[in-house]
């Protein structure tokens, strides 16, 4: 629709929702992140009652349909609790998809270097810092009511992209890609990363670690985003290291943690 169309008659009091991760950081806080691998918006509402700043949604590995998705966002915030949706790796369409179903953030996997980290910028920002394609007609513009102008700009302010680090080849341009104009932050992922470095699953081995921290280490020298997985016991050493946005659980390891707990209460009968 053109900014005329857009435009025409709407008042100027509605504003899009702010990020509740943004706000947690800003504040010097470290935002805390749940993970669902199912596509129920009830498992998305009883994990937003838990108050964490966002919940994190998939469309690399499972298998939610965009209408699924937009009911977990819309039930996360109902509870002012943000939505980070890993996307699939494609056209810009899959990335611009969830910001426009009001997603607050994006986890892009598998950033290889440079030049495919400023691709990845120039989808997911307006200009003048990308080339972001705009509609205004969606979830995160209140279906037109947002002014033009103030969603362009909130939308660059208060929408964040996730850079996933988790390929040894993306490591020599990690400072340069922490360093460009319009990336919010570096998510290193020590799972692919350890499979790529042909030692799967040594998540604490000296090179992982070497490489958790240099990611780190890069994000916050520029005023980015860290961000990475943790457990409960690594939680306190990660935040240490720099780390401020941690995915800490999975709606898939309680499910099945709790089946296995039940069940046992017959072995031996």
């Amino acid at each position: 629709m053109s900014q005329e169309q857009y435009s025409a008659g709407k008042p100027s009091a509605y504003r899009m929702r702010e990020s509740r991760v943004l706000r947690t950081i800003r504040d010097g806080k470290v935002a805390r992140v749940l993970k669902l691998n199912t596509n129920d918006a009830k498992v998305a509402e009883i994990f937003a009652m838990a108050q964490p700043d966002a919940i994190w949604l998939c469309s690399e590995h499972c298998s939610g349909s965009y209408e699924s998705m937009e009911h977990q966002i819309r039930a996360a915030k109902i509870y002012d609790v943000d939505a980070i949706v890993r996307v699939s790796r494609g056209s810009y369409s899959d990335y611009i998809r969830p910001l426009e179903m009001d997603a607050a953030g994006l986890i892009v996997p598998h950033v290889m270097n440079l030049a495919d980290a400023i691709n990845v910028r120039d989808m997911t920002k307006f200009a003048p810092v990308g080339k972001r394609p705009v509609d205004g007609g969606n979830n995160d513009a209140l279906f037109t009511r947002v002014e033009f102008q103030d969603y362009l700009e909130t939308a660059n302010r208060e929408r964040f992209a996730l850079y996933q680090i988790e390929d040894p080849e993306v490591m020599d341009d990690i400072d340069e890609i922490a360093a460009l104009e319009g990336v919010d932050a570096l998510f290193f992922g020590p799972g692919d990363m350890s499979v790529a470095m042909g030692i799967p699953g040594q998540l604490n081995h000296p090179e992982i670690v070497r490489m958790r921290e240099q990611v780190a280490t890069a994000a916050r020298k520029h005023n980015k985003i860290a961000a990475t997985v943790a457990d409960p016991a690594s939680v306190a050493s990660y935040v240490d290291m720099g780390y401020n946005l941690l995915n800490i659980g999975a709606d898939v390891l309680a499910l099945t943690k709790y089946a296995d707990k039940m069940l046992s209460a017959f072995d031996g009968i």
